[in-house]
């Protein structure tokens, strides 16, 4: 069975969850080809396993005029008029303004580009992730291959502007959508009408917890003084960006030192607040305090959780945090804000510790607690990790996935899409993996 997958940069650092299930679904049987609407630089590429995925995977830009043509023309003569449907569902569906409408142009273009690639493969189905560039030109590329297509919903990119993202006419015409938290299938089902609830699956994002395990030794180390003089190292991974709030953590981690606590911070990642967030440190008096890393690969993280006492996540937006599965994973106690799909994964009080959003006085006091407490924070520990076991297994959530999949083509009875692979070749060298600065639009990454 044939899927394709479809991200607007793919695999990036910030989507290892994406690299992840796509592999699962691989060792679950389905045979996955994916594509990236631009390619990931080298430089951004931290793993071997990310370069490996990247070699395996399609660029559709940049793409020059003589592949453009090429596989439009091929999509004018098997697609007929699904061809056709297709530019129109670009032209008139789609957001109102004149910039939406050259975008749309665009991502028509790159929908030919993709459609012959799923015709010339033999797949009749394309999976998106985030309601952004990835997902348009999916749904234009399934409409003029006369195949089908489905997305997965995260969090606040997709949910945060649904009428730029147009997420109505998304959900109403996808197969299926994925939805990695209740809360987000709830902010879905306020998208469109209830006809289509059926259609919105709630599937967790998961992990490998044979991957991420803590040795005796480093559970020991972590919970060995409780009397707040010994140094407390927390951790937060996640992207630089506003709604990650690290600002608050930065004000929450002076507190802590006002009170007493030796208490230091590693910020594993990067993004636009770099900056910012180094200034804010230097005026707080907790520079010397702070570690930035920068970007980390996937073949490095562990070494960050082993290295950690707490882990903190102070964000103002998230769909279902992998870095969280992945601290609990690891027997991290866990501190997080009260939003959105946190609270599927941590139980307060039982597998971590949650706190009122955008507040720094409170996640301050949560991290005294678990700094002042070792045998608190071997407990949440020890629980987060049963939890990631029990309910956030990838293997689990993927076979769950898999089965959703299964499920549609079979009900479509698909069958191949036209155009046969002997009587056509791959994409020419100008659309192929090269090179490309990120694109100037909407985007998750």
């Amino acid at each position: 069975m044939k899927v394709a997958y479809l991200a607007s940069r793919y695999p990036a650092v910030s989507h290892t969850f994406i690299m992840r299930e796509v592999m699962a679904l691989r060792q679950a049987g389905i045979d996955v080809h994916t594509f990236t609407v631009r390619r990931v630089p080298d430089a951004e590429l931290l793993s071997e396993a990310d370069q490996a995925e990247s070699a395996r995977t399609t660029s559709l830009l940049p793409a020059g005029p003589l592949a453009l043509l090429r596989a439009h023309f091929a999509a004018m003569l098997a697609g007929g008029r699904a061809y056709w449907a297709a530019l129109c569902e670009a032209l008139f569906r789609r957001p109102p303004g004149l910039r939406s409408a050259v975008w749309h142009v665009f991502y028509f273009l790159e929908a030919g580009l993709l459609a012959f690639e799923l015709r010339r493969r033999g797949v009749a189905h394309v999976h998106a992730h985030f309601a952004n560039v990835a997902a348009n030109v999916a749904k234009l590329a399934a409409c003029m291959s006369r195949g089908t297509w489905s997305l997965t919903l995260h969090g606040l990119s997709d949910f945060g502007d649904p009428t730029h993202s147009w997420l109505r006419d998304k959900i109403a015409s996808a197969g299926f959508v994925v939805c990695v938290s209740d809360f987000g299938r709830s902010q879905a089902m306020l998208q469109c009408e209830p006809p289509h609830w059926a259609k919105l699956r709630r599937i967790h994002c998961g992990i490998d917890p044979h991957s991420f395990r803590a040795t005796p030794d480093i559970i020991a180390r972590r919970c060995a003084d409780g009397s707040g003089s010994t140094p407390v190292r927390l951790l937060t991974v996640a992207r630089l960006g506003a709604e990650k709030a690290h600002a608050i953590l930065l004000e929450a981690l002076q507190m802590v030192r006002q009170r007493g606590v030796s208490a230091s911070c590693t910020f594993v990642g990067d993004g636009p607040q770099r900056d910012a967030l180094r200034n804010l440190a230097g005026s707080l008096g907790v520079s010397q305090h702070v570690t930035f890393t920068g970007a980390v690969g996937q073949d490095r993280i562990r070494e960050f959780y082993e290295a950690a006492d707490i882990f903190v996540l102070p964000s103002l937006a998230e769909g279902l945090p992998v870095v969280l599965m992945e601290a609990m994973a690891m027997e991290l106690p866990v501190i997080a804000t009260r939003i959105m799909g946190i609270p599927e994964l941590v139980e307060q009080g039982v597998n971590g510790l949650l706190v009122t959003p955008g507040c720094a006085a409170p996640l301050a006091q949560a991290i005294l607690e678990l700094a002042r407490g070792p045998q608190r924070r071997a407990d949440l520990g020890r629980h987060g990790r049963r939890t990631i076991q029990e309910r956030f297994d990838i293997a689990v959530t993927s076979a769950a996935l898999a089965q959703v999949f299964r499920e549609h083509l079979q009900d479509r009875a698909a069958a191949p899409l036209g155009i046969g692979a002997a009587q056509q070749g791959p994409l020419p060298p100008t659309s192929s993996r090269s090179h490309a600065s990120s694109e100037p639009r909407t985007s998750a990454t």
